[in-house]
Formats: C-alpha cells, sequence, structure tokens
C-alpha cells in the first residue's frame, strides 16, 4: 500500500512580532488503520516514566491517554499533518536551543489552534503535544479533568511512533535538538480523526486565516 499517495504540501507564513516565518505544512489523508503498524504503546509509556519528572500528573499523557487502536474504532479516516521550520530563518534569535523552542511554539501553537477551529462536531483531533487547555492539569491535585470532553492527546501519548509515521506518510525525517547541535528544521506532527470520506483543505485554511 502507498501510504503517500494523498500527500500534499503548502507554503504558508506564519507573522510574528519579531518576524516573517515560512513554515511548510504537509498533510496526508489515510484510514486510522494504516497508523496501527506504528504502534508500540508499552514502549512509549516506558519511556515517559523512566524519563519524564510529570509522569502520572496530566490527564492527557501516560498513563492515562488511551491505546491508538481502541481510541479511533469509531473513526474511519484520518488527516495527518505535518509542519516544519528551516531554523536558519530565526538568526535574529542569538542562543542555538532558544530558536528551536521558538519555531516550536510557532508550529504547535498554530496547528493546534487551527484543528480546533476547523474540527466538526463527530471529529477529535490530536494534538502536537500534550493537552494545553488548563495552565495547570487538575490531575496535579488528584481531580477530575475540567474539560473531559475537549481534552486532547498526542500520538506518542496513544502510543504512535511519530518518527516512523513522518517516515512513512511524509518520506521526511523528523530532526531533534541534541548535544548543542541545531538541526536543519524543527517540525510538529498533529492529526484529525473523522468519518467523512471527502478529503479536504479546511484545516490548511484555518491556518491560513492564523497567518
Amino acid at each position: 500500500m502507498d501510504l503517500t499517495a494523498n500527500k500534499k504540501i503548502f507554503q504558508l507564513n506564519a507573522h510574528t512580532p519579531r518576524a516573517v516565518t515560512a513554515y511548510r505544512c504537509e498533510t496526508n489523508f489515510v484510514r486510522t488503520e494504516c497508523l496501527v503498524p506504528f504502534l508500540n504503546k508499552p514502549y512509549f509509556d516506558s519511556l515517559c516514566e523512566n524519563g519524564c519528572p510529570n509522569y502520572g500528573s496530566k490527564w492527557s499523557c501516560p498513563p492515562y491517554a488511551p491505546d491508538y487502536k481502541q481510541f479511533v474504532k469509531k473513526y474511519e479516516y484520518i488527516y495527518v499533518f505535518l509542519l516544519s521550520i528551516e531554523l536558519e530563518q530565526l538568526a535574529y534569535i542569538r542562543q542555538q536551543y532558544l530558536k528551536v523552542r521558538a519555531a516550536n511554539t510557532i508550529l504547535k501553537s498554530r496547528i493546534d489552534k487551527a484543528l480546533r477551529s476547523a474540527m466538526e462536531e463527530n471529529e477529535y483531533y490530536i494534538s502536537s503535544g500534550s493537552c494545553r487547555l488548563c495552565k495547570s492539569c487538575r490531575k496535579k491535585a488528584d481531580l477530575p479533568c475540567a474539560h473531559p470532553e475537549r481534552m486532547t492527546y498526542s500520538f506518542e501519548a496513544m502510543g504512535i511512533d511519530a518518527s516512523l509515521l513522518a517516515e512513512n506518510l511524509f518520506q521526511r525525517e523528523l530532526l531533534w535538538y541534541r548535544e548543542k547541535q541545531l538541526p536543519a528544521y524543527t517540525s510538529a506532527v498533529a492529526g484529525l480523526l473523522t468519518n467523512d470520506k471527502n478529503e479536504n483543505t479546511k484545516v490548511v485554511d484555518a491556518l491560513r486565516k492564523l497567518s
């Protein structure tokens, strides 16, 4: 099966107080079952447990996040979005790591806003990171989620290997900041679950409105 058959690429701009930053939005439209081969929830849960100081303190993260295969049973299709920024554009930021943080903030805030605004009643979006609806998750106080109907999960929280997903759906490698080495670009991955078989560009259109 060719998982890249429905791949599309859009070039967009993000206007910030410091500059106009160009970014790339790649989209793909596949059946939800196509992502199951990238699922390994025990492995990603263990990474979170052993490597994240906030493990167990957010309702949207392991060990509370659902398994992807179980969660998507009522959805037939998924749009997957891969947004990337070439970091050489951020030359006005001196510190290397701060370039990555700034770029990630641009990408994650935009894709989450676009997905939330474009999502229809019977759809659900997979966020580019842990749920950010509340400044502090109520799990830290052992209280129920304040917005259970709006809380979102990331691919990784549900056990999906985002690196394998990017390689197979977009033929694109996810790069990371390691050992003080600045990668050529940084990326954000998100998704929209739906039963609408008619592919459209409503999320990309929402991104354009945010520019």
